[in-house]
């Protein structure tokens, strides 16, 4: 894989507005860009609810959390954002990662013995794939894409048939994303990149600091904005720059989706909340 570097990727500026102690405002919320944002909690008292994605045909934020204290025992779940509705998905044996395909609305789930498809309606899962492969990330677009612990080298499967990813052949991947332009953004412990599918050159977006913990997630919002989650908070790539806008600072972020509205939702050591803007507080 070929990497462009460009100088201006490391300088990282600040475009939230961020009151009093750098996260709350007066109101008791906080301040993105101007406006403020009301935080909701949705679920409390969790051990690092991780990888969020959301349905957004339904609003169900789906998301795996460790279930056993001082160990990686990571269970799926999903949770309706509409009536609050919470269910662990309990036939994934380990669940762990999830993704959405946004033109079908299907759910899929990778664990430590493969993976699967879910059904809403039934709260039943299907393995579909990779029985006895422990699965350490998941995307869906136009075809399933996982990558597989502890290679982290990244595969597709159509159809039933499971192949390696010609454009990173050689190249490991944490988290991944592919935008509408078939960009596919991802992460591994070297830094945050982006590259065009059919194509061997990457641009690097940020290098991975000894200081940075890892980038713990990416998402892309509603208008297409492609979002990284670092522990220290949110931030968003600027395309014209190519370089990183801080969104909101975070005390031990772990992960980041959006709901149908655009709303921000994110995950620190224990919660999941989601921001809600308000015109005055």
């Amino acid at each position: 894989m070929k990497l462009i570097i460009i100088l201006s990727i490391l300088v990282i500026s600040q475009a939230a507005v961020i009151k009093e102690d750098g996260n709350e405002n007066n109101c008791g919320g906080v301040e993105i860009n101007g406006v403020h944002h009301r935080e909701e909690v949705l679920k409390e008292n969790m051990d690092r609810p991780y990888l969020l994605t959301v349905d957004r045909s339904k609003d169900v934020l789906y998301f795996s959390y460790n279930v056993v204290e001082n160990s990686d025992n990571f269970i799926s779940a999903r949770l309706n954002l509409k009536t609050e509705e919470f269910k662990t998905i309990d036939d994934v044996p380990n669940g762990f990662a999830q993704t959405v395909d946004e033109a079908t609305n299907d759910v899929y789930i990778g664990g430590s013995d493969g993976l699967y498809k879910y059904d809403y309606s039934t709260h039943k899962s299907e393995a579909i794939g990779e029985k006895g492969s422990d699965i350490w990330n998941v995307f869906f677009k136009d075809v399933l894409y996982f990558s597989v612990f502890p290679s982290q080298f990244l595969y597709t499967l159509s159809y039933g048939e499971v192949s390696r990813f010609k454009d990173l052949q050689d190249t490991k991947v944490d988290h991944f994303v592919i935008d509408s332009n078939d960009v596919m953004y991802f992460t591994n412990a070297t830094g945050f990149y982006g590259q065009r599918k059919g194509t061997s050159t990457a641009t690097v977006y940020k290098e991975q600091e000894r200081t940075d913990n890892g980038i713990r997630g990416i998402a892309i919002d509603t208008r297409g904005k492609v979002h990284i989650c670092l522990q220290t908070g949110i931030f968003v790539l600027n395309t014209d720059t190519n370089s990183l806008d801080s969104v909101l600072q975070i005390d031990d972020a772990f992960g980041l989706a959006f709901d149908s509205s655009n709303n921000i939702i994110y995950s620190d050591a224990t919660r999941l909340v989601r921001l809600i803007p308000e015109n005055s507080c």
